[in-house]
C-alpha cells in the first residue's frame, strides 16, 4: 500500500524536510514519507498532538529512536534526525518501501521452499542482534517483519525495552496472538519472550494462519497458555525447531543465537570464513513503519526439542550476518556482560528520585545554574564538566552512603547506564561509571570513555588518579550515539577484579592488587570529567541506570 497525498491541513515541511505524503497513523503518531535536501526519501513520525502535552508520552516516543539507535544497522533503519515542531517531537529514519509479511501472506499466501528459509535466517539474525544490543523487542510479529527490495528487516521498537531496565508498568505488551504464555502469568517480556514470537512468525509464515486459535481475546489466551499449536503444514524439517522455541516452559526454550546455529551448521561466537553470497536477500536496510503499516496475523507452537536444520542455500548469507553481527575492534575481547545478580537498584530518571533533585540548568546564571540534574522531559540525568567544574560525579542512593551497619555495605557490584554524548562536547572530556566511591576522601574506581575513543579504568586514591592498567582504544563515541556502559567491581583475594564492557563488548579486565582503604561508604554513580588544566567541555546524560549484586 503506497502512501496516501497530504490532507490541506497538515503540514508541508518538517525542519530540513519536504513532505510527499502520508505513509500512515498509529497509536503514537503519523508517519510521513519527506524528502532531504539530498533528494532521498526518509521516513518522518510524528508524536500525536494529544500525546506531546504528556511527558512519558514523550519520553516513549523519544525512546523508540534511543533503541534503534542501539542495534546493529541491518535490523532497523538508521534514524537520521531527531527534533521538535510546535511542541510535537519527531522521529526521522531512513525509509526502503515494502510491505509487512503479514501482507504479503495475505495477498500472495504462506511463503514456501528456500524464499521460507531466507526469511528465518534473516529474521533471526535480526532478533539475535536485537538481544546482543541488550534489548528485548516485545513485539515481534508478522506485521513487524518488512519484506524490503534488499531482503526481510525486523522493525518497530516502540515497546521494546533495554534487559536491565526495571519497569513498574502493569499489563502485558505486545499483540496477543504473539505473547508468550509466561507473559500472562505475570513475568516480565525476555529474550525467551522474543524466541517463542518470533515462532509464532516463522509458523504463520508458513501456514499462512494462527496455530493458537480462537474467536475471542480470551479464548485466544486461553490456547496459548494451554493448548498444543498446531503446525500442521510447516515443513518438515522447520516444525521440530518452531515446537522448542513453543516451550510453555520459557527456559526450555533454545536461544537466538542457538537457534541461528541450527539453521546455518555455523557457529555465531566463531564465524566461518565468508563464502561468496548466494543469491537471495541483503538485510542491511530497513524502514520504521507506522501501526497503520502493521497487521496483527499469525501465531504457532508447541514442545519438543530442536535438531540441526542446515540449509545450504542460506548458510552464507548468514555467515555474512553473523560476522557482521559479532566483529568487534582487535582491541576488544568477545566476551560479552555476564549474567546479573540480584537488581539492587534500577532509574529511568523519567520522575526525580533520591538524586540530587536539580533541574539540570548548566548555562544559567549565579545560583540558577545546575552542573547536575534530572531533565524530566528527557527521562534522563545530565552531568556538565568543563575547566570552571572539572569532575562532576553524581551518585546514586544505592549502595547507600549511609547503611544501617558496616557489614551491610555492598562492595562486589555490577553497575549499568546508557549514556549519550550531546552536542557541543570537545576536547579531553570523559565519562562513565563510579564503584566504591567515597566521597568524603575521595577513594574509588572510575571506569571511562573518553571523547577521543579512549577506555579506561582508573584508581582514584585520596584524590590521586592512577590508571589501573594502560587505557585501550575503543572508539570515539560521537554527539546523539547512545553508548551502553558497564562495570564490574567484585573481590578478588586480596585484590580487586575490575571490568569494563562498552556496548556489551569486554573491553578492560584487570585485577588491580593496589585496593583502596575499606570504607563504610561505598557508593556508585556516573561521572562527567575533563583536565584540571582545561582542554575541554563535555555534556553527557544518562538513562537506564542500575546497580545488581555482582555474581
Amino acid at each position: 500500500m503506497g502512501p496516501r497525498p497530504l490532507d490541506p491541513d497538515e503540514p508541508e515541511r518538517i525542519g530540513d524536510y519536504r513532505l510527499t505524503g502520508v505513509l500512515g497513523q498509529g497509536g503514537q503518531g503519523v508517519v510521513y514519507l519527506g524528502e532531504a535536501a539530498s533528494g532521498g526519501r526518509v521516513a518522518i513520525k510524528v508524536l500525536h498532538r494529544s500525546a506531546s502535552m504528556d511527558s512519558e508520552s514523550r519520553r516513549r516516543f523519544l525512546r523508540e529512536a534511543d533503541t534503534a539507535r542501539r542495534v546493529a544497522p541491518f535490523c532497523t533503519a538508521r534514524v537520521l534526525d531527531v527534533g521538535d515542531i510546535h511542541g510535537r517531537p519527531y522521529v526521522v529514519s531512513e525509509y526502503i518501501p515494502g510491505g509487512s509479511l503479514a501482507e504479503a501472506v495475505a495477498t500472495d499466501g504462506p511463503r514456501t521452499g528456500s524464499g521460507l528459509q531466507r526469511l528465518a535466517v534473516a529474521t533471526l539474525t535480526a532478533l539475535t542482534a536485537i538481544h546482543r544490543a541488550g534489548i528485548v523487542h516485545r513485539d515481534f510479529k508478522p506485521g513487524n517483519v518488512i519484506l524490503g527490495p534488499e531482503g526481510p528487516v525486523v522493525i518497530d521498537f516502540g515497546i521494546a525495552r533495554a534487559l536491565d531496565h526495571t519497569t513498574t508498568e502493569s499489563g502485558v505488551v505486545g499483540t496477543p496472538a504473539y505473547i508468550a504464555p509466561e507473559q500472562f502469568a505475570g513475568q516480565p517480556p525476555s529474550r525467551a519472550s522474543d524466541v517463542f514470537s518470533w515462532a509464532c512468525t516463522m509458523a504463520f509464515a508458513a501456514t499462512g494462519r494462527l496455530a493458537f486459535g480462537g474467536a475471542t481475546i480470551p479464548a485466544l489466551l486461553y490456547s496459548v497458555s494451554t493448548r498444543d499449536p498446531d503446525l500442521a503444514g510447516v515443513p518438515g524439517d522447520l516444525r521440530p525447531l518452531l515446537a522448542a522455541c513453543l516451550s510453555k516452559d520459557p527456559d526450555a526454550r533454545p536461544t537466538a543465537a542457538d537457534l541461528l546455529r541450527d539453521l546455518t551448521g555455523s557457529d555465531p561466537h566463531s564465524p566461518p570464513p565468508l563464502p561468496p553470497l548466494p543469491a537471495g536477500p541483503d538485510p542491511s536496510t530497513a524502514t520504521l513503519r507506522t501501526a497503520a503499516q502493521e497487521t496483527a496475523q499469525g501465531a504457532a507452537g508447541g514442545p519438543g526439542r530442536t535438531r540441526r536444520w542446515i540449509w545450504g542455500v542460506a548458510a552464507g548469507l548468514a555467515a555474512v550476518l553473523v560476522a557482521g553481527v559479532i566483529l568487534v575492534p582487535q582491541f576488544r575481547s568477545t566476551h560479552e556482560a555476564p549474567a546479573n545478580g540480584p537488581l539492587l537498584y534500577a532509574d529511568d530518571f523519567s520522575d526525580r528520585g533520591n538524586w540530587d533533585g536539580y533541574t539540570f540548568s548548566p548555562h544559567a546564571e549565579g545560583d540558577n545554574r545546575t552542573v547536575h540534574g534530572y531533565e524530566i522531559d528527557r527521562g534522563v540525568y545530565s552531568l556538565f564538566a568543563d575547566k570552571g567544574y572539572p569532575n562532576n560525579p553524581a551518585l546514586s542512593p544505592v549502595p547507600a552512603k549511609n547503611p544501617a551497619s558496616p557489614a551491610a555495605v555492598e562492595r562486589d557490584v555490577m553497575i549499568g547506564a546508557t549514556a549519550e554524548v550531546r552536542a557541543g562536547s570537545s576536547g579531553r572530556g570523559s565519562f562513565g561509571l563510579l564503584c566504591r566511591w567515597d566521597e568524603e576522601v575521595p577513594n574509588g574506581y572510575a571506569f571511562l570513555l573518553g571523547l577521543d575513543g579512549t577506555a579506561r579504568v582508573v584508581r582514584n586514591a585520596q584524590g590521586t588518579n592512577l590508571d589501573v592498567t594502560p587505557p585501550v582504544q575503543a572508539g570515539a563515541p560521537t554527539a546523539g550515539q547512545r553508548v551502553r556502559i558497564q562495570a564490574a567491581c567484585r573481590r578478588a583475594g586480596t585484590g580487586t577484579h575490575l571490568t569494563l564492557w562498552i556496548d556489551g563488548t569486554q573491553t578492560i579486565d584487570v585485577v588491580d592488587s593496589q585496593t583502596l582503604p575499606v570504607s563504610s561508604i561505598s557508593q556508585a554513580g556516573v561521572v562527567a570529567r575533563v583536565p584540571e588544566a582545561g582542554g575541554g567541555v563535555i555534556t553527557v546524560s544518562f538513562d537506564d541506570f542500575s546497580v545488581h549484586r555482582a555474581q
